[in-house]
């Protein structure tokens, strides 16, 4: 040990916390130095090459916390080791040396669209004007530390810096000028930075920087008035005027007012896209610059243009959708029907971005549907946008063929089609409804969304091969439209096939065109799609479709025939819920007693429609001989039905008719165990006042409420304790409701304490029967360790705290094995919220409780939950022999937590003196602890070899001056030393090795 850091316990642990960063923000040393505001510590640190800018978990370095702070002395001294003080805080991680910074990455995108990048974008939210995380300098200058800005100016300027800093650093500039920060500004003029400074990269004056930042005009005249050039360029051509219109910060339009009187160009164009500063403002969504831009004669009809681009102002503001703006152009003359290089008017981008008002805005504002050859109203077709299609009709938008293939395009929306086949058919115009039947155009294209046509008509898109369903769909809107051609060739498969679209869409004039082709022969009549097999007329039937089923029926339609499942024309009819043709087909003498192959009749049908609740609908079938008793083949009867669907008024009708209220299926189930799986209070009120038995036992053993138990069903669970339901029977598998409320973990806690206070619970019961186990292994939900909390509390008033503790002891050992077993179950998930609750139960036999704790930090590792580190360390602390606990080749805990992506949990355990340059075996191979970490989680990469990087130099360190120790220990904090820990010459062995 003559080369360990340490020589005593104490001076062991400030080595190890110093490095590990076990703490809640894991701060490195140097961050808790800086908290501490120990300059001696931060110091010897910097001088041994501490990383001056490493990050916390918060993403913040050392100077960010020194300038929360203000304190000068410790950022003078962080800036003077090479802190940067535009380091803007983030998430820690490790950039390759050919990677831009975020700062840069960010003033690049910052300057690129300021001078015109953004003219073209499509994003609805500029990048300027997003939120960024801030440096150490915004710090400094939102808390108003001035001496502190001076230290961060002086050291931050050096004679060369890049375009990026440079930036920043001017922006910072003209915040404190826009302020009136004195003592800042004095600090730029110290190293040389004037008012007529300019980037040097970009050339963009100071008055730029100005504008931009002022919400007034107050230090804009100030600038103007001592002669800075209003109408000054930079690199790209953008003036101060564009800046100001686009980014500035003025809410009341005054500065842009103030620059046009001083003489700035209103039309003025930079060098990128020939933007002027009204196409700035626009891109800003600045709606008072856009205002005083027009009223300054800005021209409104002025053309952005780049070699392979060409758009009005109003395609800018159309691409944003700012109604407002929208507004202001057209009313100050912006022609709307302009096209762009694409061929689009405005419009086409407002439908592209789907900004509804704007389109409404440009309809009003004169734009001619029609002035793109139907280009927008064509693009809503595509898109799925059928609101804004109907505002393009509304407005006199024309439809063609074209239209008809923009909305059979599945590309874009997946949705049904239908409804804009229904749209553009109905709005076609009279010549191309009659060009349309007798020209045949592209009949072999293959145009994208699935429609091959010959031209539209009707035979031909039934006959053609290769056809898909959205093809039929629309020949059906065109029958159902009077479109289409010619019919008499139509085959008798495809005029069935036509007939069931017709009648799931409910087209009755399009099966009318049918019917009159002449003679319908039962293989028409017989006819049936997948998946039910369902004729036309069992369509029209399940759709509730009066008319249809009447039309049908006339025509030779079997009211008799039944579907695949053995379903007839009225089973369908009563599933609709609609009263007045179920009474219909009754009167036709459909039977009331039919039964299909699941031996479910009319009635259960009936209930279980939407119109199931209704003694109306229910005794239209009842009067035609329906038993309201009968079973279907799994035992159901419609009263178990109207309990699952909550029908109080249904079940009440049904028992008034003389339902057996104690009915059971196969499964011997009565209503009321339905009723209680569903939470359906009413109901079970209901079925108790006329006689349902509440403790009534199903197959399995369960009564009801069992059911309401298991399935979270807290109101009923109430209901039945409060009707008297008897609390301590068992299943079949010898759970009580409590049991089962418990390890479901369906129920509120309330509803646990509600069950524990009417039932007789053993707390003396075997381990796999024991309420506190059952608890413990319960399925994850939100309110597991509340359940557990309650079960817990219940004990020890039960059995007093003492022998409530022996009792949990008892069951220990084998529960926590339990725990980390089931955790593997997805149901279980991680016991991070029931272990707390144990920590107080732990075997008094060391070896037990060591191997009790050793199974929960196992479970908590693999699984997670814990992810600030808390409860691992919480329980290495009661045993930190843990921590060097072997796990089988060469494995440790440590190892474990880089294989699992735990970071908090490893910081924990290289806290207690496991080495991160320990190695563990992996098919044999030895790996470090950094090595696996690559192979299994490459996103704590960084953050490992961060760690090995300070621990290192920490350990010179203390070698080579043996006072750092106290202040470690200062930095550290004394509730780190108030403890046992084990011997530190395992934690440090590895090291030594590797020495």
């Amino acid at each position: 040990m003559n080369s360990s850091p340490s020589r005593s316990r104490e001076d062991g642990e400030a080595f190890l916390q110093a490095y590990a960063c076990d703490n809640p923000s894991g701060d490195s040393i140097l961050h808790l130095a800086v908290r501490r505001e120990d300059l001696d510590l931060i110091r010897r640190l910097l001088e041994a090459d501490f990383p001056v800018d490493i990050k916390n978990a918060n993403g913040q370095t050392p100077l960010h916390l020194g300038a929360e702070i203000g304190s000068l002395d410790i950022s003078q001294l962080l800036v003077a080791y090479g802190a940067d003080v535009l380091e803007r805080q983030s998430l820690p991680e490790r950039v390759s040396p050919d990677k831009k910074s975020d700062l840069d990455s960010d003033v690049e995108s910052d300057m690129e669209n300021s001078v015109g990048d953004n003219m073209v974008t499509s994003s609805p939210k500029s990048r300027f004007l997003e939120q960024k995380p801030p440096s150490p300098f915004d710090l400094a200058f939102d808390r108003g530390h001035d001496d502190l800005m001076k230290i961060f100016v002086k050291h931050s300027l050096p004679i060369e810096m890049g375009h990026t800093r440079e930036w920043a650093m001017l922006s910072f500039m003209a915040k404190a000028f826009v302020e009136d920060r004195k003592g800042v500004l004095e600090a730029f003029h110290e190293i040389g930075w004037s008012l007529n400074r300019q980037h040097s990269g970009i050339k963009r004056s100071f008055l730029h920087y100005v504008a931009e930042q002022a919400k007034d005009v107050g230090p804009v005249n100030l600038l103007l008035d001592s002669g800075s050039d209003v109408r000054a360029k930079d690199i790209g051509g953008a003036t101060v005027l564009h800046i100001a219109a686009q980014l500035g910060r003025c809410s009341d339009g005054s500065v842009v007012k103030r620059l046009i009187a001083a003489g700035a160009r209103v039309q003025a164009k930079d060098r990128v896209f020939s933007g002027t500063p009204l196409g700035a403002a626009i891109q800003g969504r600045k709606v008072v610059n856009v205002r005083a831009l027009l009223e300054a004669d800005s021209d409104v009809n002025h053309i952005v243009r780049s070699e392979n681009m060409r758009r009005t102002l109003l395609h800018l503001a159309a691409q944003d959708g700012n109604p407002e703006i929208i507004q202001l152009l057209l009313d100050w003359g912006a022609d709307p029907n302009i096209l762009d290089e694409m061929g689009g008017t405005p419009a086409h981008w407002a439908t592209r971005n789907n900004h509804y008002e704007a389109v409404k805005i440009l309809l009003d504002g004169g734009l001619d549907p029609n002035f793109d050859k139907g280009d927008s109203f064509r693009l809503a077709l595509s898109l799925g946008r059928l609101k804004m299609a109907r505002l393009f009709l509304q407005y006199g938008a024309n439809v063609d063929e074209r239209s008809i293939y923009a909305a059979s395009d599945k590309v874009n929306y997946k949705g049904d089609r239908m409804p804009f086949f229904e749209l553009c058919v109905e709005n076609m115009n009279r010549d191309d409804r009659a060009s349309s039947d007798e020209e045949n155009i592209g009949g072999n294209e293959n145009i994208e969304g699935g429609i091959r046509l010959g031209g539209l008509n009707i035979l031909t898109i039934m006959t053609n091969r290769g056809q898909k369903p959205d093809d039929f769909r629309l020949a059906a809107v065109l029958l159902e439209h009077g479109l289409g051609g010619d019919l008499a060739h139509l085959k008798e498969v495809a005029r069935a096939f036509l007939m069931c679209i017709c009648a799931e869409r409910g087209y009755i004039s399009g099966i009318s065109r049918l019917l009159e082709l002449g003679k319908v022969s039962n293989t028409i009549r017989r006819y049936s799609v997948r998946p039910f097999r369902w004729t036309a007329l069992h369509i029209a039937a399940y759709f509730g479709n009066t008319a249809l089923v009447e039309i049908l029926r006339v025509n030779g339609w079997s009211l008799t025939q039944e579907d695949g499942m053995g379903r007839s024309v009225l089973d369908l009819a009563a599933s609709s819920g609609n009263v007045k043709l179920v009474q219909k087909l009754v009167i036709a003498n459909c039977t009331a007693e039919h039964r299909d192959q699941g031996g479910n009749t009319p009635l259960l049908f009936a209930v279980s429609s939407p119109s199931g609740d209704s003694t109306l609908f229910l005794e239209s079938l009842y009067v035609a001989g329906c038993n309201v008793s009968k079973a279907n083949a799994a035992g159901e009867t419609t009263l178990h039905r109207a309990a699952h669907l909550n029908y109080s008024t249904a079940t009440t009708w049904l028992l008034e008719k003389g339902a057996t209220v104690n009915a059971t299926d196969r499964f011997l189930n009565t209503p009321l165990h339905v009723a209680a799986c569903y939470n359906a209070v009413p109901v079970i009120q209901v079925l108790l006042s006329y006689g349902g038995n509440i403790n009534q036992i199903a197959a399995d053993g369960r009564t009801p409420l069992h059911c309401a138990s298991e399935a979270g069903a807290d109101t009923a669970v109430a209901a039945l304790l409060d009707a008297g339901a008897e609390t301590n029977k068992t299943d079949s598998k010898g759970r009580t409701a409590l049991t089962i409320a418990m390890s479901s973990g369906a129920c509120e806690p309330s509803t646990v304490d509600k069950l524990f206070s009417h039932s007789k619970v053993d707390w003396t019961a075997p381990r796999t029967a024991h309420p506190v186990v059952i608890a413990a292994l319960a399925a994850r939900s939100a309110n597991r360790a509340a359940v557990l909390g309650s079960v817990l509390s219940a004990l020890q008033g039960a059995m007093g705290e003492k022998k409530a503790r022996r009792i949990v002891q008892r069951l220990m050992p084998e529960l926590v094995s339990e725990i980390l077993v089931s955790a593997d179950d997805s149901d279980r998930g991680s016991p991070a919220d029931v272990i707390p609750l144990l920590l107080d139960f732990l075997p008094e036999n060391a070896r037990t409780r060591h191997l009790a704790l050793f199974h929960m930090l196992l479970s908590i590792i693999k699984h997670g939950g814990d992810d600030d580190g808390n409860l691992t360390r919480r329980i290495l602390l009661l045993d930190e022999s843990n921590a060097i606990q072997g796990l089988g080749e060469k494995w440790g805990l440590h190892h474990l937590c880089c294989k699992y992506g735990r970071l908090k949990q490893l910081m924990v355990l290289l806290g207690l003196g496991l080495s991160p340059l320990s190695r563990a075996d992996i098919d044999g191979v030895s790996h470090q602890l950094v090595d696996v970490a690559k192979r299994f989680s490459p996103e704590m990469v960084g953050q490992i070899e961060s760690l090995i990087e300070t621990m290192s130099i920490i350990g010179g360190l203390c070698r080579s001056d043996r006072t750092i120790f106290p202040l470690l220990r200062n930095a550290i904090g004394v509730e780190y030393f108030k403890r046992k820990i084990i011997d530190l010459s395992a934690a440090f062995k590895q090291e030594e090795d590797s020495d």
